[in-house]
């Protein structure tokens, strides 16, 4: 009688191993795909942050990105993340005060909506001569 126990003990442990393996590698992949997505939109905040002039239009700026990080272009791979960003003015701060927010998020198909993977924000102030 133990023995048939510990048979069913060990049986139904080993028919859940597979299980959390692939719970795990689904874990890693989204974990990857997040940190390049946070990786994609820390590039575009640095690269609006050394720009000399900004202006703050408030309109939402979109670019597509393959899976390597490269700009979307005939004849290279397919779409993997949606990247946009926008410059806003903070209405409560010093003159000349903006927003600079950059959203990530895996690309679609159609107008599916897909949440955002990373987003950052921060503000820059300019300096007045």
């Amino acid at each position: 009688m133990e023995v048939l126990i510990a048979i069913g003990i060990l049986i139904t442990a080993a028919a859940t191993i597979p299980q959390l393996f692939a719970a795990a590698t689904r874990a890693n992949v989204e974990a990857g795909a997040i940190t390049w997505a946070t990786t994609l939109a820390a590039q575009k905040l640095e690269e609006l942050e050394a720009q000399s002039s900004l202006d703050a239009t408030g309109d939402e700026s979109v670019d597509y990105l393959d899976s390597s990080g490269a700009l979307d272009a005939p004849g290279l791979p397919a779409r993997a993340y949606k990247r946009r960003w926008w410059i806003e003015p903070l209405s409560w701060a010093p003159e000349g005060t903006l927003v600079l927010s950059v959203a990530v998020s895996r690309y679609r198909e159609g107008d599916a909506v897909v949440p955002d993977s990373a987003r950052l924000v921060t503000l820059r102030t300019r300096t007045v001569p």
